[in-house]
């Protein structure tokens, strides 16, 4: 490749000109603490070689050393098109593009500079946006005039390489240099402002496109309404929305589509069914995305009857669902146990042609798992192999959680074997599911096993793992084993929360120290660890099991006055505690406490009460002469 000719620098103009108030923007947005922070060196670097028209070269040089470092051996030049790289050429490395350009700048008279736009184009269509970077590096060097085209083109290039703040300055050339941009440079910046998060300067920008009389189009107006949707700011893309129609920017089926996708992730379904009653009285036709967005809102709200007539709307609209929305509504469908209705939505998709994914076959064999028809889940996981789909760590999970949860350990341990065979590495949820299925069968001991062979494998415990084998030494009774687990965890610097120290509270309980639980429980606030419900509800247990029901009582208040109000079940451990402790008249007191703030006793209490009414009078009152004593007969 011949070599870059020295005179091919552009000179420094000298001329020295108000710098516009658009140019003064991009400096602000440049600098701003949210921006990118360059150092004061850094940017009086990129001052100057913005006054020289030379766009900041650093992405150039890295691009090109990498390129060519990595080849032994140099492309040939492609011979058609007469030594140009055609515009059908696809994976044209850096040596062939700036090859091609050397012969375009040498050709004499030298094609216009639309002629460059075209070439920059090619390249950015084919998304190889660093050699777009590193031909208009060439471009100033050889004197090529940029135009509002080519310069668009380097900032849709340095937006998509996440350098939107560079991007952001050659606005600022762009406006020094005279050349105007147009609707479709400030939507390519608006756009890379908006894929960083970096909304403030997107409106700042949007507003000043305005003020220097630029009338921003539908796609100027989607592009910020998604950029606000996208963080969270769902109120205010709405008055964005507004504000669009006032302006005489009509909304399209993008523009009406975001906000339905944004509002029904907010869970507020009902206003986005009124944007698609908007949408439908426009005449706007809306699209499968549209559809897609509510069927899930409806369905992440468990209204499936909703989910499943939305659904047929928008069949009957002639919107046909895809893979997407079946898998949405077959996930639905599962989640509320109603899996025999997702497997006839499954069967209706294979039917309409449209193919499942691995996340089709997940939803359904995890909806199969809830209800434990394992052999139906496996069937499932059987035909996915069978249609050409692998299945992934997520998968083997899934099946491997439902054995466990049906305690048929041996085949959920099976599943483990035929991932490493098929060379599939579990990760932390397939051990963790797996020790906790041993855990819970009473198998602890096995479940360490299974934790160091998960350590010795790479994998990294999370405090997930720690409860799970915590929680199973605890409840069996290996509280040394607990304890020096417990050591281990802090040896890696891995301090226990609550749901560890609830847990080892209750383990100490179970083992007989009482004392050992109080001084866990009172240790908690001096260490800043703030408990929880279940944290107290746990303590008054324990403190009930040791007939220390007058303590129970004021930790029962104590837990209200700390903020934390008496759930369900902390309410009827401590009715169950008083009625073990034959305090019967205190124990019929918390039950119209609990019935008076809408919780009802669970059939544990109920129990109880049935067994002790021919024995104790006061019981035998309350369920002869109470309404909620009636009811519990």
């Amino acid at each position: 490749m011949e070599k870059l000719p020295s005179s091919a620098s552009k000179k420094v103009r000298n001329k020295q000109s108000e710098i516009p108030q658009l140019f003064n923007l991009t400096i602000t947005m440049f600098t701003r603490k949210s921006a990118f922070r360059a150092t004061a060196s850094d940017f009086r670097n990129l001052q100057q070689h913005m006054e020289m028209g030379i766009v900041p070269s650093f992405l150039f040089f890295n691009h090109y050393h990498i390129s060519t470092s990595a080849c032994t051996k140099k492309p040939s030049l492609p011979h058609k098109n007469g030594g140009f790289v055609s515009n059908n050429s696809t994976n044209i490395s850096i040596d062939d593009a700036l090859a091609s350009f050397y012969r375009m700048v040498r050709v004499n008279p030298r094609p216009s500079v639309v002629e460059f736009g075209k070439f920059l184009g090619s390249f950015a269509k084919k998304k190889q946006y660093s050699t777009v970077v590193s031909l208009c590096n060439h471009m100033d060097l050889f004197g090529v005039t940029h135009n509002v085209y080519s310069l668009s083109a380097l900032i849709n290039c340095l937006c998509r390489l996440n350098h939107v703040d560079f991007a952001v300055s050659i606005l600022g050339k762009m406006v020094k240099l005279g050349i105007q941009p147009n609707v479709i440079t400030f939507n390519t910046l608006l756009n890379g402002l908006c894929m960083e998060g970096k909304i403030k300067e997107a409106e700042e920008l949007f507003n000043e496109m305005v003020r220097q009389g630029h009338e921003p189009d539908v796609i100027s107006y989607n592009t910020i309404i998604n950029g606000l949707c996208k963080t969270g700011n769902t109120s205010m893309a709405v008055d964005v929305f507004k504000k669009m129609e006032q302006h005489g920017c009509k909304p399209d089926v993008v523009t009406y589509s975001t906000i339905i996708d944004s509002l029904c992730k907010d869970r507020l379904v009902n206003d986005a069914m009124k944007f698609l009653s908007e949408m439908v009285e426009r005449g706007i036709p809306s699209n499968v995305v549209t559809y897609s967005s509510i069927v899930h809102g409806f369905c992440n709200l468990g209204q499936l009857n909703e989910a499943t007539r939305l659904f047929k709307e928008m069949v009957g609209r002639d919107v046909m669902p895809n893979t997407v929305t079946f898998t949405i509504l077959v996930d639905g469908l599962c989640k509320e146990g109603m899996v025999s209705e997702a497997q006839r939505v499954f069967e209706t998709m294979i039917e309409k042609g449209v193919e499942p994914n691995i996340y089709t076959y997940n939803a359904l064999m995890d909806g199969y798992c809830l209800q434990r028809q394992m052999n139906e889940a496996k069937k499932v996981f059987e035909i996915m192999i069978h249609e050409g789909c692998a299945p992934d760590v997520h998968s083997y999970n899934i099946l491997i959680n439902g054995y466990c949860k049906s305690r048929r350990m041996d085949e959920a341990k099976s599943l483990l074997a035929e991932m490493y065979h098929k060379a599939l590495n579990p990760d932390t949820v397939t051990y963790s599911t797996l020790m906790q299925g041993l855990c819970q069968l009473g198998r602890p001991k096995e479940a360490l096993n299974l934790f160091k062979e998960m350590c010795s494998s790479g994998l990294l415990p999370d405090m997930m793992t720690y409860s799970i084998l915590l929680d199973g030494f605890c409840k069996h009774g290996y509280l040394d084993e607990a304890l020096k687990l417990l050591k281990s965890m802090q040896e890696k610097k891995l301090e226990p929360d609550i749901v560890l120290c609830t847990i080892l509270i209750e383990g100490m309980i179970i083992a007989g120290k009482l004392e050992v639980a109080k001084e866990l429980f009172s240790k908690l606030f001096a260490d800043g660890i703030r408990p929880t419900i279940r944290t107290y509800t746990v303590m008054i247990k324990g403190l009930l099991k040791a007939g220390l029901s007058d303590e129970a009582y004021d930790l029962f208040r104590k837990m209200e006055d700390d903020g934390f109000l008496p759930d369900s079940c902390s309410y009827n451990v401590i009715i169950q505690g008083f009625l073990q402790n034959q305090d019967s008249s205190t124990a019929i007191r918390l039950i119209d406490e609990m019935v008076g703030k809408r919780f009802s006793a669970d059939s544990s209490t109920v129990q109880m009460l049935l067994d002790l009414e021919s024995q104790d009078e006061i019981i035998s009152q309350f369920m002869r002469g109470s309404s909620q004593g009636r009811k519990m007969k």
